[in-house]
Formats: C-alpha cells, structure tokens, sequence
C-alpha cells in the first residue's frame, strides 16, 4: 500500500476501540515509551477512553490506512487549570512498526501542533521522551522541540528504571 493511501484525521468517539487496541499494541512493542502499563489501559473504561481521544480537553489525531484500520496515533491533551492553561501537552506518540519510516510520526506530530497554533489559548507544548529513545527525541528536536530538562528515574518498568528528557515547544 503506498503512502497515498493514508488518511491523516482527528479521532472521534467510535474510534475509541481501534486507538485502544493500537494502545494496547503500542505497549506491548514498546513499553519503556509510555508511562501507562496494559493493565492501566484495560482497567479504563472506553468513556475514558473517548475522553482521552475527542472531549474538549484531549484529542488525538490518527492515520489510517485505506481499509480504515489505525496505524498510527498522537494525544494533544490541554491543562485545564487557569494559570496552566496556556500548555498543552503531546503524547501517545506510536505509528505501527511496519510502516515506520514513511514519515507518519512525523505528520502527526504535526497535525497536533498545528492544531495548538489554532488555539489562541496555548502558547507552549510540552513531552516527555524516554532518553533511550533516539529516533523519537530527533523527531521532536526537528520539529523544533527544545530540551529544558531530564528527569532521573522517571519510570519503571519491571525493575528497571528510565530516565525521561522533557521537551517544550513556544507557540507564541
């Protein structure tokens, strides 16, 4: 299937199934990328679910093949506190192993700054990116992320522990 193909669109609430089983999949191949574990993902209810995807505080943007199934996913979650709202955060990043490398990460990403830049209300977006994680960091670093810290520790997963850079993006 050739590039072309893929649809590049905000999620709505009747693709909270399929962004939970990428989910699920996402944790399964790469679990030092994400701070839920799959026990977190499947003790949520899908109205959690829908809430993470399409409610006025988070979306997500996928991309999909031609036969509709979800490749690819990235969270745009705003803070909703008054004197933090000017910060929205990216997360959830994960496009399928096979079509890695075809730039689909990289556009939606994109979609969700583009959509923060939409809103007048955020000025900065953050992330939070395993230091393990070269190709992720040099993705964000490319679309003009800047690191201002590293967190020791950040995660665990079993009983090994990761460090997480984090990123910030200044809109305007």
């Amino acid at each position: 299937m050739s590039l072309p193909d893929i649809t590049f669109r905000l999620l709505h609430p009747e693709d909270a199934p399929a962004f939970l089983a990428l989910r699920l999949h996402a944790i399964d191949d790469s679990p030092t990328s994400f701070s839920s574990s799959r026990e977190d993902e499947l003790g949520r209810s899908m109205a959690v679910h829908v809430q993470r995807i399409a409610s006025p505080l988070q979306l997500g943007y996928g991309a999909f093949d031609g036969e509709g199934n979800l490749l690819g996913f990235a969270g745009l979650r705003r803070e909703q506190m008054s004197q933090l709202s000017h910060k929205a955060t990216l997360w959830g990043v994960f496009v399928e192993p096979a079509w890695r490398g075809k730039s689909l990460a990289r556009r939606l990403v994109a979609a969700c700054i583009a959509h923060a830049q939409r809103e007048p209300a955020i000025l900065q977006l953050h992330l939070s990116v395993n230091t393990e994680n070269n190709n992720a960091r040099q993705l964000y670093e490319s679309l003009g992320f800047k690191r201002y810290g590293t967190e020791p520790r950040s995660m665990r997963v079993g009983e090994l522990y990761y460090d997480e850079h984090h990123l910030v993006l200044l809109i305007r």
